[in-house]
């Protein structure tokens, strides 16, 4: 998993170091232009005084400049420590007191010093100015809206990256699925090679017992032909509906020779459905039931037909033989190659498709698969 889920490199704006190193850039350039500017006030010159300096002339509001870092800190030191959240709002409480405790302590200061009074008297300046209410609590208020906003930032980052994870996740489980599905759709179309091997195999010795060993050589030839392939289109859980023909009429060469003359293949397949999209040797094991439980039954049964049509977004696809009906102990119905056909089916499609066989008055078996009608075309 943490192979699949790969964290994306981070964003210059997003490197902490370069905006501190920015902010402490600029505060020191700050710092040095108020001693610059105020280095004639600080000397004692008689002509200089406080209230031609920056000093005096800047706002309060710029101590928020070097606050922010430390605000910064603290809201980490929250989120990261997991305090109760009773805790947390104590300490903001006492934070936002102690900002504007010093935004009036400086407010009196100033004062002092435009005033020329003694720093004695710094504390009655500052109760007076309580008493007169020029006391400013916006630094409180101001505190504590940017901490709220912290907040805000703080549980949308988290929001944003817990749905990204959750997309990642997501994704990395549909691979998972997928690849799953496709090692059972393989583990599924394995089983019928052998399958169909073993039954071709057979075939041929009957033939051979018999002495039609001419036909046994046709039938071997055939075979490898077929093999050869079904093992080219091992690895593709899909394909057109024109290739899996060429592989059935291959298949019914050889069963032709078996059966001699007594086999009829009609063919009634649709042109619009030879681009079609079907599950690879999905009517292989359907023909071979049909020829299995059917033909090979009855001496009078011969005919075997194969038919594909498109009905709106369906595609129907249907194996009919006119031997005798389905059997009454299921043999047909829980064989290899039918329940290899209902599982693949169910992977690939799920509800959309389905399997059925049915018996088809006044004779014979049809077997029909339905599936949603998909090309390889836009």
């Amino acid at each position: 998993m943490t192979n699949l889920i790969k964290s994306a490199p981070q964003a210059w704006w997003r490197r902490e170091r370069l905006w501190f190193g920015l902010w402490l850039l600029i505060t020191v350039a700050g710092i040095a232009w108020l001693w610059w500017d105020a280095h004639a006030w600080l000397s004692g010159e008689p002509s200089a005084v406080f209230r031609d300096t920056d000093l005096k002339r800047w706002p309060l509001e710029v101590l928020w400049w070097v606050f922010l870092p430390l605000i910064l800190l603290l809201q980490r030191y929250l989120n990261r420590s997991g305090r109760h959240w009773a805790w947390a709002v104590a300490l903001h409480g006492l934070t936002a007191f102690a900002i504007t405790a010093l935004f009036v302590v400086l407010q009196g200061a100033r004062m002092v010093v435009v005033n020329h009074l003694p720093a004695s008297f710094l504390p009655v300046v500052v109760n007076d100015l309580g008493l007169l209410r020029y006391w400013n609590y916006l630094p409180a208020h101001f505190y504590l809206a940017l901490v709220l906003a912290l907040y805000a930032m703080n549980f949308y980052r988290e929001w944003r990256a817990g749905q990204q994870l959750t997309g990642e996740l997501q994704v990395a489980n549909a691979q998972l699925e997928t690849r799953l599905v496709r090692a059972s759709l393989d583990a599924l179309k394995m089983q019928l090679h052998p399958h169909f091997l073993f039954n071709t195999l057979n075939s041929i010795t009957s033939l051979i017992r018999n002495g039609r060993t001419r036909e046994a050589e046709e039938i071997v030839a055939g075979l490898g032909e077929l093999l050869r392939r079904a093992l080219d289109h091992r690895q593709e859980s899909r394909e057109a509906l024109e290739h899996e023909l060429e592989f059935l009429r291959r298949y019914l060469e050889i069963e032709s020779i078996r059966f001699q003359d007594r086999l009829k293949v009609e063919w009634a397949i649709s042109p619009k459905c030879l681009r079609a999209l079907v599950p690879s040797l999905i009517l292989q094991p359907l023909v071979e039931n049909a020829m299995k439980h059917g033909i090979s039954k009855d001496a009078s049964a011969q005919i075997l037909r194969i038919s594909a049509e498109r009905d709106g977004t369906r595609l129907l696809l249907s194996v009919y033989n006119d031997g005798p009906a389905l059997p009454s102990d299921e043999d047909l119905v829980h064989g290899i190659g039918t329940q290899n056909t209902i599982a693949r089916l169910n992977m690939l499609y799920g509800d959309d498709a389905r399997l059925r066989l049915r018996d088809q008055l006044p004779r014979g078996v049809r077997a029909e698969i339905i599936i949603p009608f998909q090309t390889n075309s836009p």
